[in-house]
């Protein structure tokens, strides 16, 4: 399976739809053009020491190394960012996780980012103090 390496790759998947589970966080984005499927993968610092950060890294490839072709939807791209629980979690999950996730990724409904968090209402009503102008 192809990778992705270019910084442009990355950005652009990540403006597609997004599944979360236990060991990783997986983008996904539909290419219009022809082509086998490519996956990158990334896991940030604050994840650990570069050894453990690696050892994620390895994971995740040798579970989308033990998925069928079939398994891969075509002319997409998927982003695999790793989290702690990889290592941890056994091997087989960590596959079926994997393939569960492929085709969500994929959906238009996916979330992509974590939106604000919305205000309640009531709350915005109660607060009926005049506010003090700064300056």
């Amino acid at each position: 399976m192809n990778t992705l390496k270019k910084r442009s790759e990355f950005l652009a998947v990540a403006k597609g739809g997004r599944v979360n589970r236990r060991a990783f966080v997986l983008q996904g984005l539909k290419r219009p053009h022809d082509g086998d499927p490519r996956v990158g993968y990334t896991v940030t610092k604050k994840t650990g020491n570069s050894v453990v950060r690696s050892r994620i890294k390895r994971r995740l490839r040798a579970a989308v190394a033990a998925l069928r072709r079939e398994d891969i939807p075509e002319f997409a791209d998927f982003v695999l960012i790793g989290r702690e629980a990889a290592l941890t979690l056994p091997f087989q999950n960590l596959v079926s996780d994997l393939k569960s996730g492929l085709p969500q990724a994929l959906k238009p409904g996916s979330p992509h980012r974590r939106g604000k968090p919305k205000r309640a209402k009531d709350a915005a009503q109660t607060d009926t103090a005049p506010r003090r102008k700064q300056g």
